[in-house]
């Protein structure tokens, strides 16, 4: 069988910076395995070596970790090196891999920097694999997008599978103001929207110095009554976390003595301004010193003792590449490790059980949740709305399983627009998080704004069956729950469709094409089969494109034919119910049994609602009737 990949050289960086080319055969394939091949080359004192393959023509090159710009990325340079930039070109989220659509991907195992030529303008034909090392180890595994997913899952490990309050409503506040008052108001903001509120996110900064481990008591005055009172209403606390302290507090003087700070190469302790606070002079924690770690998860295992349910990783990416961390480490090893490090000492304090650990930066080997990072609050589509979407499906291409984005973006206050559009498509996410700059509490906001956040906000709870049961499949090694078009329907060419990196499909069942731009008029692409047109309220045959006027209030949604969908019909009801899209162009009764059923298993007489010829929504179904309208009927 000919192998999709070609390999046409290898070579070294010289110490004057050019490259050395040298033949295939200086390279070492090895085949020991049907679909997973290794290649191997290697330069004695060579500062950087490279692979060069041969471009396939047609196809897309996707992957690489966490994305914002585009999702195919032939054309460009992909680099895995983790940087503080959740817009453009920058990652939070390298993943050093590369997947195909002709058949085969690319995996280095590592934090080496490494920069993947795809098919560049000045060097079309080609895929360059460049490492920073003497010496480089590619795994190579053949197959479908499906099966080379599956590889690296093969390869990291699955993602961890979170809590059941991952999936409920997050509220995060406005570090800048955040205290037991706005708690307080955010208990009472979800209350008078009728809705429960999973997760409160305390931001920074709730200590009374980073980092004490201790709630600011002038912020917080009964921290920890707090703490039980919203243990008692059904929240989790979970509190904002850095890897640094600040220069003349206690908690610095402590980690200096004790050898906790990273140095430079003369063991002079490096003192940076970190984060987007000008006014804070502070020293990174040494995660790969062993006391160090052993501090840092002990403080955090206190906090879990007394009622903490998790912990915000923020930051991370901003080791100085002249900082040595313990053991030697340095320079871009260092910083795409540190991270790492950092992950892995903050998850060691829950002590084997399901870390409740949500980061904007990391790395693949470490498997919990993750955020989109700090975009802007608009439709820019390198920075605002649409780059959250793909970075939604690059992540979880790239074995991050839990994802999801500040809703409204962080960066400035969100149109009406802006805050809806966001709504919706974080209702399709696992992470569903009120968080950013400025105010981001529906009951403040206008009433078209409330009213849509809390149906978008309903029916995120509706489906949470369909969420646990999508997480279990991903934890347990499958498929993500968030599947860009390539990945769910690999028969389809995507190169030349219009905007099909704004489209996913959440699971097998829902095809989600959010409305992320300042017109209403949106064009989706649908794959071959039947599918329910949830805004056109009718059966739709795919393989076209189909366009609509999308009202402020609503979001295209399409059920697959033959699907189902397991939800709750309230968000705090018990039982779940399943959601059958009828194909109807099989089964008895043709198309006149064409439609949507709603089952409640376990009835005496299973209870089905099929879809109404009016357009009546049936309560019991809350804001999925309202854009799957279901009428009550007994089937003979």
């Amino acid at each position: 069988m000919a192998e999709p990949y070609t390999l046409l050289g290898c070579g070294w960086r010289r110490p004057d910076g050019s490259w050395q080319p040298l033949g295939p055969d200086a390279a070492r394939v090895e085949r020991d395995h049907e679909h997973r091949h290794r290649v191997r080359f290697g330069q004695p004192g060579a500062e950087a070596v490279e692979l060069v393959f041969a471009a396939p023509p047609a196809a897309q090159f996707l992957g690489g970790g966490e994305r914002f710009e585009r999702l195919d990325m032939r054309g460009s340079v992909v680099r895995h090196y983790l940087e503080n930039a959740g817009l453009g070109s920058g990652t939070y989220l390298p993943v050093p891999w590369i997947a195909t659509t002709a058949g085969f991907a690319f995996w280095l195992d590592g934090p080496e920097a490494v920069a993947f030529h795809l098919a560049v303008p000045w060097d079309p034909h080609v895929l360059r694999v460049q490492v920073e090392a003497s010496e480089i180890l590619l795994h190579v595994d053949l197959g479908s997008l499906a099966e080379q997913y599956r590889a690296l899952i093969g390869r990291i490990g699955p993602s961890a599978m979170p809590a059941p309050a991952f999936f409920g409503v997050w509220k995060a506040g406005d570090w800048r103001h955040e205290d037991a008052a706005t708690v307080a108001a955010d208990r009472q903001g979800f209350r008078d929207l009728g809705l429960p509120m999973a997760v409160k996110l305390i931001d920074a900064y709730w200590e009374d110095e980073v980092h004490s481990f201790e709630f600011d008591a002038v912020k917080y005055p009964d921290a920890w009554g707090m703490v039980r009172e919203l243990h008692a209403e059904g929240t989790e606390v979970h509190l904002w976390l850095c890897p640094w302290v600040v220069v003349g507090t206690r908690s610095h003087a402590h980690a200096q003595a004790a050898g906790y700070c990273v140095v430079d190469a003369r063991g002079e302790p490096i003192v940076r301004r970190p984060g987007s606070n000008p006014n804070v002079r502070a020293a990174l924690i040494d995660f790969a010193n062993p006391a160090a770690r052993r501090w840092w998860s002990d403080a955090l295992r206190r906090l879990l003792e007394r009622g903490i349910a998790g912990f915000k990783a923020d930051f991370g990416e901003q080791l100085p590449e002249h900082a040595v961390l313990h053991g030697g480490l340095s320079g871009p090893t260092a910083h795409n490790r540190y991270v790492r490090d950092y992950l892995e000492a903050t998850m060691a304090a829950f002590d084997g059980r399901p870390a409740a650990v949500l980061s904007r930066s990391g790395q693949a080997q470490v498997r919990n949740q993750v955020w989109a990072g700090d975009q802007t609050s608009d439709f820019c589509s390198k920075s605002g709305l649409p780059a959250a979407i793909r970075a939604a499906q690059s992540a979880s291409l790239s074995g991050f399983g839990f994802v999801g984005s500040d809703i409204g973006g962080y960066f400035g206050t969100p149109t009406p627009q802006v805050f809806a559009r966001w709504t919706q498509f974080s209702c399709f996410q696992p992470l569903f998080m009120l968080h950013g700059l400025g105010c981001r509490e529906p009951w403040a906001m206008d009433e078209t704004s409330r009213q849509i956040f809390v149906r978008y906000a309903r029916l995120h709870l509706e489906l949470r069956p369909t969420f646990l049961d999508l997480a279990r499949e991903a934890a347990a090694g499958g498929l993500p729950p968030v599947r860009m078009m390539p990945l769910a329907f690999p028969e389809v060419d995507w190169r030349g469709i219009n905007d099909w990196d704004q489209q996913f499909m959440l699971g097998d069942a829902l095809l989600v094409a959010p409305a992320a731009f300042y017109v209403s008029i949106r064009s989706i692409h649908l794959p071959p089969g039947r599918w329910y047109d949830t805004l056109a309220r009718r059966w739709v045959d795919g393989g076209c494109a189909v366009v609509h006027e999308v009202d402020l209030g609503a979001i295209p949604v399409f059920l697959r034919a033959g699907s189902a969908l397991r939800l709750h019909p309230r968000p705090a009801a018990p039982e779940v119910w399943v959601v059958h899209a009828l194909d109807p162009e099989a089964g008895p009764g043709g198309a006149a049994a064409a439609g949507l059923a709603c089952v409640q298993p376990g009835a005496p007489a299973e209870r089905h609602w099929r879809l109404s010829d009016d357009g009546t929504p049936h309560h019991w179904l809350g804001p999925l009737a309202e854009i799957v309208p279901l009428s009550p009927s007994i089937p003979s």
